[in-house]
């Protein structure tokens, strides 16, 4: 065999021997990356990995670089509210007013941030704000009308909840809002007028229920608390809040031994308030021990 053709044969063998390395070498990568995959899927699902979180990650990159990004802002703004980081959610929100000063949505963002941080005079300017850009804004006079409930100025809450409602009477929350609003200024009956219309509009909110049996509980109406607790209950298992008012109506109504029931089911489910249902049974049982004297 000629020179040539031993040239020829070895570099076709060095081509082929290239060719199999380079397949064995995207095989590994392949599967590499799957694992990879596989880990992240995994880490997710345990909640290892906080997707908004790195989602905030590379957002805070895109600020960086391009500032006027609105959606990365809003996005922000929204992340760091829920993880608690009030301050950073307010800076993130001043620079989207800034950037969108005429849009009611950025003034919004800017007093649900105020709002989230217990600086409530400073989200009432910022709700009102967006209601002079768009006085049929229905989440500014929702915002406001949560506001003022918190400062326990009633009146104005009641006022702006309804007219949210007036803007959209579809909204079970705002129904649910104005409830709370009316039952803590002691309209009872009002409160819960808009509590049955929170739940007609959606049936399967435990809060609507509990909200309700709280008010019940008011108004000293033992028997319909009940009956709203245990709804709660068959709609969320697992609503601490619902077990614990079940057993103070329980107690509230004479039966200590359905509120331990109660008490040993939130056990469970919230310790602290199974210590405070079970303080409540032990100061029922202490009052009802007759004294007798020497």
């Amino acid at each position: 065999m000629d020179e040539a053709v031993m040239d020829s044969l070895t570099r076709e063998q060095v081509t082929v021997k290239h060719a199999m390395q380079r397949k064995r070498h995207w095989i590994l990568v392949s599967k590499l990356a799957l694992l990879l995959c596989l880990f992240v899927v995994l880490a997710i699902k345990c909640e290892f990995i906080d997707l908004n979180s790195v989602k905030a990650g590379v957002l805070r990159q895109i600020i960086g670089i391009y500032p006027d990004k609105n959606s990365a802002c809003a996005f922000l703004s929204e992340h760091y509210s829920s993880c608690g980081k009030s301050e950073a959610a307010i800076e993130t929100c001043v620079r989207l007013v800034g950037m969108k000063p005429s849009d009611p949505s950025a003034h919004i963002q800017l007093g649900n941030a105020y709002h989230g941080a217990n600086q409530f005079q400073k989200a009432i300017e910022s709700y009102n704000e967006a209601i002079k850009l768009d006085p049929d804004s229905f989440d500014a006079r929702l915002g406001l009308g949560e506001t003022y409930s918190e400062m326990r100025r009633h009146a104005e809450a009641i006022e702006s909840l309804k007219q949210a409602i007036k803007i959209n009477p579809h909204s079970a929350y705002a129904h649910l809002s104005l409830g709370l609003a009316l039952s803590n200024s002691g309209q009872y009956k009002e409160a819960m007028e808009a509590f049955r219309q929170a739940k007609e509009l959606d049936p399967d909110v435990a809060e609507v229920h509990v909200l309700t049996g709280k008010t019940y509980l008011k108004a000293n109406l033992h028997e319909q608390a009940i009956v709203c607790f245990k709804d709660a209950v068959a709609i969320d298992r697992s609503n601490a809040q619902a077990y614990f008012c079940l057993g103070k109506a329980y107690l509230r109504f004479g039966d200590s031994a359905l509120a331990l029931e109660q008490q040993r089911k939130l056990e469970t489910l919230d310790a602290q308030l199974a210590r405070d249902l079970d303080a409540l049974i032990m100061n029922k049982k202490q009052s009802e021990v007759p004294f007798v004297g020497r």
